[in-house]
């Protein structure tokens, strides 16, 4: 009964150390891995089952990051049929975002592919670097967009404005942004097949918490106060 017990603690989160948990940055990701793993491992699982049918893709990005966002603000009052409801309601609405985001990263995969073939000549540098600047604005564009969709009930044309201007008035998180998917995509090439095996079970989840850790503020502070404070 008394391993039953301390299973249930840490797949709830009831396992906390600290009597002031850490509210934002990199301590307030660490505490979220520590003292809610159960539930960062079964979200993992239940978004890698919603992306089998690839359209459904956009739709699960905006349900996972709208769970993570509940788990880093509050660390209460989530579940998975918060997870089911989001995902449900950006079915549709996440196709467009789907279509221009994979528009994006392929063409940033066929440059940086295409300078293979000019290996010998200063061209294939230069068309591999605009590949790298493709997958770059497509990475931290995609990044700030579905987080914004799991915040924010707005249209594709203002999430994407939107998120624009952040991307780049907030150039400095973008980099940090970009980075964090580049780590992850390095451990993925690197590890391989191992890899597959931390990514089944909460890869997804570490990557996404990390990119809403830094985004989330940003969409608060000039986002979300700023238009409360005017309709005060």
């Amino acid at each position: 009964m008394q391993i039953t017990s301390r299973f249930m603690n840490w797949y709830h989160g009831n396992n906390e150390h600290e009597n002031e948990p850490p509210r934002n940055g990199v301590k307030r990701i660490f505490y979220v891995l520590m003292n809610y793993t159960g539930k960062l491992i079964l979200i993992n699982i239940i978004f890698l089952i919603s992306c089998i049918p690839v359209i459904t893709i956009p739709a699960a990005i905006t349900a996972l990051n709208y769970y993570l966002i509940k788990i880093f603000q509050r660390g209460y009052n989530f579940e998975m049929i918060d997870y089911w409801t989001e995902f449900k309601r950006n079915l549709v609405k996440g196709i467009p975002f789907g279509l221009l985001f994979g528009m994006l990263f392929g063409y940033a995969y066929y440059l940086m592919s295409l300078s293979g073939n000019y290996r010998y000549h200063s061209m294939g540098s230069m068309i591999f670097g605009i590949g790298i600047a493709v997958f770059m604005i497509g990475a931290c564009l995609s990044s700030y967009s579905f987080v914004l969709n799991a915040m924010l009930d707005l249209s594709c044309k203002n999430i994407l404005k939107n998120a624009s201007i952040l991307m780049i008035v907030e150039w400095k998180t973008s980099v940090m942004v970009f980075i964090v998917h580049c780590i992850f995509v390095f451990i993925v090439l690197t590890f391989m097949p191992y890899a597959i095996f931390i990514y089944v079970l909460m890869g997804f989840s570490m990557q996404q918490l990390s990119v809403c850790a830094m985004i989330v503020p940003i969409i608060m502070k000039r986002v979300v106060y700023p238009f409360e404070n005017i309709d005060d």
